[in-house]
């Protein structure tokens, strides 16, 4: 077969391969001696058709095959770009004008090879808006070579598009400077990654809503590496400072080893364990935890992380300690009315012949004294049972409607001989009726009875406060306190000035026999006889004290439904109006605070929190511009409700303070408590009366 290549015409013949010079005219594969050309000429053309025949036919031999090969790999390469699964374009720099491309661009983009030669890159692409790939592309030739991986979208010829990772390689190939850009379609991987992020977004979401903390530390630093929103809020950091510390960086030292031993234990045991409770430092104060803390093993069964759910038992277990001491006071009154009931038998036997032995003329002198003795502690047993009886609630109770401002009026000269000359009284009544149904003799009996307790706290003499209103107690103030049922009440409160009393005697103060006076000054009956009364007429009693400041006892009687005088009091109680404004709550109860913070936030109201004064002034400093009224406990720990209000004034003259405090007005001020200029809420928190207070004063 005749090599496409060669040079010579159709018709020449193949020279033998003879040395220069051997032929004649008349050798093989020569052409006829001509008579017009002459022998030199001949001999001349017949040379260079050998040399000719020599050189082709050498370079097949020698270059043909190599070349031959040179273009099957050429051919290959092209075959693996057109068909790989990229859009392969190069693209001139400066113009970013496509000058080659392979099949896979023009299948992907739907425009045809010729076609995409007449466009730009950034006719396809939208790069124009990344700076990077602009300044790659159309930078001057000569600088060194770069490279650049950017996601963008690609535009088809349907003017549909898809995202694509577009590589950008700046290359040099004789003399001239390209850029090699290979896109990857992405769609699906993006779908996948979207979808994943989707899911990880709402396993988060979950995890975060759980009301629960949920954290997870490594195995080998127990350092925390993850943890929920609800862990951020309880312990009142942000996950930044959270994440990377250990036990020791955020907790207390006992607390901070108490949570390591437990860590350790867990990852030694390789199995869940329970701790029913443990108490952790926050800013709400100390919260007691239940957690559930459990290894997370590898591959090979090693454990690499501790994964903890905590559990704020806080609440619970207080309820559980009320339930206690309710249950406690109920099971002590049934037994003082079984043992008054029959001791009351017992008594009635002895009574009965005493006042036999009494009536007998016969009896002498010295006997008469000593059955009169016998008579005289029976009538004081009996007096006993009846209180025991009281406490029981098993007496018999005539309840009438009364307005309650009369009742006290009626007692309360009175009360004035009761508590002697040293003591002052002052009443403040209600500026309506407050129609209970009440056994008025048995109310005048817990009204005695208080007083009498007020004034033996206060030996040097000190003052006495009584006032009435009505109060509207609310499911927010039944589930803070633990106590009554919702609905209108009468109140009275009985503030003194004397010695108070810690946290331990309020606890006992109404169990039977217990008592704080010296032997032989008190039976220990008489604050269980108040508690006996009111239970009795379906109220409460509320006791707030402090150690050397005083006692307010508030009792609440469930208003007279049936009266309309009930109608027209509860008219005047309006739901009060919320707001937008930044009020700084400064309480130390922890429980306190975050039920202040519950019901300011339910109504709208921005709240920023504080535990103690020392931390009220420096958010005061920081936050000052936008604190419209500082909400402050008068008795704290450190720096007193008038310290803090003194030091946040010298800050800003004009700040608005509202105390809280379970005194009233003139008690306060007997003690010097209160910073001139400020108003005062009474404790416990009532929410429509707080927020009617806040309202009132952030309107004024």
């Amino acid at each position: 077969m005749k090599n496409p290549s060669d040079p010579r015409s159709p018709d020449s013949s193949d020279v033998p391969n003879e040395p220069a010079g051997t032929g004649d005219s008349s050798g093989s594969g020569g052409s006829p001696e001509s008579p017009e050309s002459p022998p030199e000429q001949d001999a001349l053309e017949a040379l260079q058709r050998k040399l000719a025949g020599l050189g082709e036919t050498s370079m097949r031999k020698t270059y043909y095959p190599e070349l031959q090969q040179r273009l099957e790999e050429l051919e290959r390469l092209k075959a693996f770009l057109d068909h790989s699964n990229d859009a392969i374009f190069l693209v001139e720099v400066l113009t970013g004008r496509i000058v080659d491309l392979n099949e896979s661009a023009s299948r992907q983009l739907g425009w045809s090879r010729d076609e995409l030669l007449e466009k730009s890159l950034f006719d396809l692409s939208d790069l124009h808006e990344d700076p990077a790939a602009v300044s790659l592309i159309r930078s001057a030739v000569g600088e060194e070579e770069v490279r650049d991986l950017i996601v963008t979208e690609l535009h088809r010829h349907d003017g549909g598009s898809f995202w694509a990772e577009l590589t950008l390689n700046r290359m040099h190939f004789r003399d001239r400077t390209y850029v090699l850009a290979v896109a990857r379609d992405i769609t699906q991987r993006r779908a996948v990654e979207e979808a994943l992020r989707q899911s990880e977004e709402f396993l988060k979401n979950i995890v975060d809503h759980i009301p629960a903390m949920v954290f997870a530390k490594d195995a080998q630093q127990l350092r925390f590496i993850t943890i929920n929103k609800y862990g951020e809020e309880l312990l009142g950091f942000t996950r930044k400072e959270i994440l990377g510390k250990s036990n020791d960086e955020l907790f207390p030292p006992g607390q901070a080893e108490f949570f390591s031993e437990k860590d350790r234990e867990t990852l030694e045991r390789g199995q869940l364990v329970d701790i029913p409770e443990e108490v952790v430092t926050t800013p709400a104060g100390d919260r007691i935890l239940r957690t559930k803390k459990i290894p997370l093993l590898d591959d090979q069964g090693k454990a690499r992380y501790l994964l903890g759910i905590a559990e704020d038992i806080t609440e619970r277990r207080q309820l559980e300690e009320k339930l206690v001491q309710s249950q406690k006071m109920e099971a002590i009154g049934q037994l003082a009315g079984g043992v008054a009931h029959d001791f009351n038998n017992i008594l009635m036997v002895i009574l009965g012949y005493g006042s036999m032995l009494r009536n007998d003329a016969t009896l002498s002198g010295p006997h008469r004294e000593q059955v009169d003795r016998i008579m005289d502690a029976a009538d004081k047993a009996a007096q006993l049972t009846s209180g025991l009886l009281t406490f029981s609630r098993k007496q018999v109770i005539k309840t009438q409607t009364a307005d309650l401002n009369e009742v006290i009026r009626h007692v309360q000269k009175f009360l004035s001989r009761i508590i002697g000359e040293d003591v002052q009284l002052r009443a403040a009544f209600a500026p309506h009726p407050l129609p209970v149904d009440i056994d008025a003799n048995q109310i005048e009996q817990v009204l005695v009875n208080l007083s009498t307790n007020a004034r033996d706290a206060m030996p040097r003499g000190g003052l006495l406060t009584i006032e009435t209103s009505l109060q509207r107690v609310d499911a927010g103030f039944v589930q803070a306190n633990a106590i009554g049922e919702p609905g209108p009440y009468a109140m009275i409160s009985i503030s003194d000035s004397g010695v108070g009393m810690d946290e331990a005697t309020r606890k006992r103060i109404f169990e039977p026999f217990f008592t704080t006076k010296e032997v032989g000054k008190g039976t220990g009956l008489g604050m269980s006889i108040v508690y006996g009364i009111i239970k009795q007429h379906s109220g409460f009693v509320n006791v707030y004290s402090e150690p050397g400041i005083g006692t307010t006892f508030r009792i609440y009687l469930p208003l007279s439904v049936t009266s309309p005088l009930a109608e027209e009091a509860l008219r005047e109680v309006e739901k009060p109006k919320g707001g937008s404004e930044t009020i700084m709550v400064v309480e130390d109860e922890a429980d306190l605070r975050v039920l202040l913070e519950q019901i300011l936030t339910g109504a709208g109201y921005r709240v920023i929190m504080a535990e103690n004064g020392a931390v009220a002034v420096e958010q005061y400093a920081r936050h000052g511009r936008e604190i419209s009224l500082v909400l402050m406990d008068m008795i704290m720990p450190g720096m007193s409700g008038k310290d803090t209000c003194q030091a946040i004034r010298q800050l800003d003259p004009n700040a608005r303070v509202l105390y809280t405090s379970g005194y009233t007005m003139d008690i306060i001020k007997s003690r010097d408590l209160i910073e001139e200029g400020t108003e005062l809420l009474m404790k416990p928190v009532r929410p429509l009366e707080l927020l009617k207070k806040v309202r009132e004063m952030l309107d004024a």
